[in-house]
């Protein structure tokens, strides 16, 4: 037996027993035991040498993991705004650019004018079964959760796979394209409108065909999807539709996304990340990470960097982005292949209400 494998095995049994002496805590409250954090310091120290802090206008916003010693991090793109900075676990501080923003994954790359960081090696995530035990590197020497495997790496289903932002500006119908019979776009017709929506009470009806918002054309339901990715609860729409080949104009009062019950359950006494769907494939534990303290990476008993923590999605549930996902998209960020843009936009699905 190694050194190596006898330290982990001594770590690992030492674990076993401290466990068995904490009295069978909620997954929640292990994740925030300062006794249960202790032994895992050895595990996340490594990781923490490649983890920084993401200030947005001189306030927390999440963390970072670094991917390239010449001053390349990833982050949460979702959690930017205004001036970026990179705290150092020396508590220098470095203004930050975003060099690339993928909207599918919520990663941003960001680049600081520093050479000689540490940077994460990735390890394969798909060999972790369910059950086994996480810690998430912080910023300094402890552990910022602790937990363990709940559902081993996946692709996500149903609406757990959409792009959804729970502060986007909300009509209160489901559209679909309609189009000519030469199969030309004219916009995104109503299927129905929601009793007492916005839509409704501005005087939209069923079968009317959106075709601009605001002075911009509105080709699908894609595009009536997106622009309402950029409004908000109690913004003034001004809306122009087709209704039995006439042209009529209303304005529409939007109002905030409803909260389905999940949403209300979950965030009853903690915060969620606002961007905690979409992403192409996900390990999930119960691990508790506050949204501001997404972005850095996560690790086995090991110490291999198994992914980098993306959201706070419920309660007691936080999802990791695998590095099976990360690895593959680093040459392209790092070229700058990925604008900037906004990183949270509706995926349209058919039949999703808006």
């Amino acid at each position: 037996m190694t050194a190596r494998s006898l330290v982990a095995s001594v770590f690992k049994l030492t674990l076993t027993v401290l466990v068995a002496c904490v009295a069978a805590p909620a997954s929640a409250q292990i994740s925030k035991d300062s006794k249960l954090h202790a032994p895992f310091k050895p595990v996340v120290q490594k990781a923490t040498e490649s983890t920084v802090r993401i200030r947005c206008n001189d306030k927390d916003a999440a963390l970072g993991t670094v991917v390239y010693s010449d001053g390349y991090i990833l982050t949460k793109f979702s959690e930017l705004k205004g001036v970026i900075s990179v705290r150092l676990s020396d508590g220098t501080e470095y203004e930050a650019t975003i060099v690339s923003g993928h909207k599918d994954t919520d990663l941003a790359l960001l680049k600081i004018d520093m050479k000689g960081l540490k940077p994460v090696t990735f390890a394969d995530s798909k060999k972790i079964p369910s059950g086994h035990w996480l810690a998430a590197a912080g910023a300094t020497s402890d552990p910022i959760g602790v937990g363990i495997v709940s559902v081993v790496t996946r692709e996500l289903t149903g609406r757990d796979r959409i792009i959804s932002n729970p502060n986007r500006g909300f009509m209160g119908i489901i559209p679909v394209d309609a189009k000519d019979d030469d199969g030309k776009a004219l916009g995104a017709k109503i299927t129905e409108v929601s009793e007492g929506g916005a839509a409704e009470k501005a005087g939209l009806r069923a079968n009317d065909i959106i075709f601009e918002m605001n002075g911009k054309k509105i080709a699908n339901q894609a595009a009536l999807r997106e622009y309402l990715e950029s409004l908000k609860g109690g913004d003034v729409v001004n809306v122009k539709v087709k209704r039995n080949g006439e042209d009529k104009a209303f304005k529409v009062t939007l109002v905030s996304a409803p909260k389905d019950r999940g949403d209300i359950q979950n965030s009853m006494g903690s915060e969620l990340s606002n961007r905690r769907t979409g992403f192409p494939e996900v390990l999930q534990s119960d691990l508790v990470l506050e949204p501001k303290n997404c972005g850095g990476p996560v690790v086995d008993l090991d110490g291999n960097v198994l992914g980098i923590g993306i959201c706070r999605a419920g309660r007691v549930e936080s999802w990791i982005l695998p590095s099976e996902v990360i690895r593959p998209l680093l040459p392209d960020m790092k070229a700058g292949k990925f604008a900037p843009t906004k990183a949270s936009a509706d995926t349209p699905r058919k039949g999703d209400p808006k």
